[in-house]
């Protein structure tokens, strides 16, 4: 183990027995993998199509996201990374998610993305909006 490690660590844990580095490197780094994991996730459930911006360029982003999450072992199956990136797809793609949900065929995200170029190129010419924000109700007074 010691031998896969920088010069300076190999110093630092020369005195040490497997054991004993492997739980002070798990309690070092494990704080710092976890902040990572919820930034990161932060990130993808917050990520909003920016304006101008194709479809595939953001789901290429939002997948780069996901594979940093498989990285630092955050858990969740293919599907549940496409469902999270279909939620943040604008109105305009409404007929596209309705018809991927209908159908019973299994999709990867590079998959996906395939299809969504498709979709895209007949999408050209039409201004992609991002969701419009629902004005709350009047207050009168009496």
């Amino acid at each position: 183990m010691v031998a896969i490690m920088t010069l300076e660590l190999q110093r630092f844990y020369e005195d040490y027995w497997s054991y004993e580095m492997c739980k002070v490197l798990m309690e070092k780094y494990h704080q710092k993998a976890r902040q990572e994991r919820y930034e990161i996730f932060t990130s993808l459930i917050t990520t909003k199509i920016r304006d101008g911006e194709s479809i595939t360029t953001h789901l290429q982003r939002m997948q780069r996201y996901v594979d940093h999450l498989l990285k630092l072992n955050v858990n969740f199956d293919e599907d549940m990374a496409i469902n999270i990136v279909l939620h943040f797809f604008p109105a305009c793609y409404d007929q596209f998610k309705m018809t991927y949900h209908m159908s019973n065929e299994e999709v990867t995200l590079s998959k996906l993305q395939g299809l969504l170029r498709t979709v895209e190129s007949g999408l050209k010419g039409k201004s992609v909006e991002s969701t419009p924000i629902r004005a709350t109700a009047s207050i009168l007074a009496i």
